[in-house]
């Protein structure tokens, strides 16, 4: 975990501006600069029309009581896209933009959430919780025998 966090914070910047380096070298530092913006710039924009769609889907999937779980997922890939598209460089603007296409968002959840499951135990599908109870009704209480709507 330790070398992952080192990578984390040291390798991409350092990747990052090797990249700008070789790019600029190729086009110009002017032109590398503003490819980045503008990179940056549709990606947002995409980010932000693909996130009014996930709150229009999980705003609809609230109010029929349907499951909210796909169009979450949706909103958090695409909160992570956004940040890899507002960084500067190329490889992080490919990760980003890799993000934006909603298969491949549902891909990479659903093996995140195997390799969670995994992990931690949850691979059972029934879980069965055993107990005693005991019966505490006091004497003379009246019988329920016509459920709990008896006193209406």
């Amino acid at each position: 975990m330790p070398l992952l966090f080192f990578f984390l914070i040291i390798g991409i910047p350092v990747i990052e501006l090797i990249v700008l380096i070789e790019v600029g070298s190729h086009i110009g530092a002017i032109n590398t600069v503003a490819l980045s913006i503008v990179t940056a710039g549709i990606g947002i924009f995409l980010v932000r029309l693909q996130g009014i769609q996930v709150m229009t889907r999980m705003s609809a999937a609230t109010r029929t009581d349907e499951a909210v779980a796909a169009p979450l997922i949706h909103g958090f890939f695409l909160l992570v896209a956004g940040f890899f598209l507002l960084i500067p460089g190329f490889i992080t603007d490919m990760v980003g933009a890799l993000l934006l296409v909603p298969p491949l968002r549902l891909l990479i959840a659903a093996r995140v959430l195997k390799r969670v499951r995994k992990q931690h135990g949850f691979n059972q599908t029934t879980i069965i919780i055993e107990g005693e109870y005991h019966d505490v009704t006091p004497e003379g209480a009246p019988d329920d025998k016509d459920g709990p709507n008896r006193l209406l």
